[in-house]
C-alpha cells in the first residue's frame, strides 16, 4: 500500500472517530451530559481558582455555575475545531491539487452542517434539545479548526516545495 493511501485512510479514520465521539456525547441524556461536564468543571475550578475549597458555599456555587457554562461551550467549540481540522487534513490528501483555502472552506461548511444535524439529533435525546447558540459556537470552533488546518497545509506545501527545490 502506498504512503499516500495510508495517509488518506488514517486521516479519514480520524474524521470518523471525531464525528462518532461528537455523536456519542450528543446521545447522552441531560443528566449524563451534565454529570460529565460537571466533573470536568469541578476539576478545572479546583485547580485554577485559588482557595476554591475554602470559599463560602454561595461563592463556590456561583463560580461553578459560570465555569460549568464555559466548560460546556468550550467543549462544543473544541470538538468542532477538531472535526474541521481533521477534515482539512483528509481533504488535503484526497484533493491534493486544489487550493488549501478551498479545502478549509469545505471543511468549515461540512463541520457546520454536521453541527446542525447534531442539534436536530438532540431533539430526540431525553432532557436535551437543539440550540442555535450551540450551532454558532460549533461553527466558530469549526472555523478555528479549519484555519489551523489551512495553516498546517500551507506550511506543509511550502516545506515540500522548498525540499523539491533543494533536491
Amino acid at each position: 500500500m502506498s504512503k499516500r493511501k495510508v495517509k488518506v485512510m488514517v486521516s479519514l479514520a480520524a474524521v470518523i472517530v471525531v464525528a462518532v465521539l461528537i455523536f456519542i456525547f450528543s446521545s447522552q441524556d441531560g443528566s449524563e451530559s451534565s454529570a460529565l461536564s460537571g466533573a470536568i468543571t469541578e476539576w478545572v475550578v479546583a485547580h485554577l481558582v485559588p482557595g476554591f475549597r475554602d470559599m463560602a458555599e454561595a461563592d463556590r456555587l456561583r463560580i461553578m455555575d459560570t465555569a460549568h457554562l464555559i466548560v460546556r461551550k468550550a467543549a462544543h467549540f473544541s470538538e468542532y475545531a477538531l472535526l474541521a481540522l481533521t477534515l482539512v487534513i483528509y481533504l488535503h490528501y484526497i484533493l491534493e491539487h486544489r487550493k488549501p483555502t478551498f479545502m478549509a472552506l469545505v471543511a468549515w461548511i461540512a463541520a457546520t452542517l454536521y453541527a446542525c444535524t447534531d442539534e436536530l439529533h438532540q431533539m430526540f435525546v431525553v432532557a436535551r434539545g437543539p440550540a442555535v447558540t450551540d450551532v454558532c459556537i460549533d461553527s466558530g470552533g469549526a472555523l478555528a479548526g479549519a484555519l489551523v488546518g489551512l495553516i498546517l497545509v500551507v506550511l506543509r506545501l511550502g516545506y515540500k516545495a522548498k525540499r523539491a527545490r533543494l533536491a
